[in-house]
């Protein structure tokens, strides 16, 4: 279907556009995504994509340029801190190494762990129509190009998220688009609804 706000063309199913982050409203009788409250053409109230679809997808999160992390959830000095350029990830990787590059003698993380899954870590741009990591392709509320994950000389690795509808988090907190973030053994990794452990 069409997103009747940015005409972008989404999966039928969608609850949000996944290219301008719009919550879907239907009208129930016309059964397309409408714009507003009624429906101009036949002057029904518009209902949630929930409620129109009667599932109980989780609800993905709000738009990077609206998302605001709460106090409670502000980044502590051990998780979800930007790279800092002479010790973490930069931001472009000119040169990655081999996707399975191994572990370093310091203990770098080497796999993502969860939803059935044990990925590889691999330098890349990811998403759910792109990338490294083609298992993405089934998560819906993934974006097309959601993200890259990095690989430095030091044989660290971070990840850095390219500006997603519905985000990464490390351990809960919401990582800002377009910064590297360090990978570390043990931490949670959630791209969009889809959650993993770090080892």
């Amino acid at each position: 279907m069409k997103c009747p706000y940015c005409k972008a063309t989404i999966d039928d199913d969608s609850y949000y556009c996944d290219q301008c982050g719009k919550e879907m409203r239907f009208c129930p009788d016309c059964k397309k995504p409408k714009i507003g409250t009624e429906c101009a053409a036949c002057g029904a109230d518009l209902i949630s994509a929930k409620e129109f679809f009667g599932g109980s997808k989780p609800t993905p999160k709000p738009t990077p340029s609206t998302a605001q992390p709460t106090p409670s959830t502000a980044p502590s000095a051990q998780t979800a801190q930007p790279a800092q350029s002479s010790q973490q990830p930069q931001g472009t990787v000119a040169a990655p190494p081999s996707p399975n590059a191994p572990a370093s003698a310091s203990g770098e993380p080497t796999t993502l762990v969860g939803n059935g899954w044990r990925l590889p870590l691999k330098a890349g741009v990811f998403g759910r129509s792109c990338g490294v990591y083609p298992e993405f392709k089934t998560q819906k509320y993934i974006s097309g190009k959601h993200g890259e994950i990095l690989h430095n000389s030091k044989g660290q690795w971070g990840i850095t998220d390219l500006g997603s509808t519905n985000g990464t988090f490390i351990d809960g907190i919401r990582l800002e688009p377009h910064k590297a973030y360090l990978l570390k053994k043990g931490q949670e990794l959630t791209i969009a609804t889809t959650k993993f452990i770090v080892e």
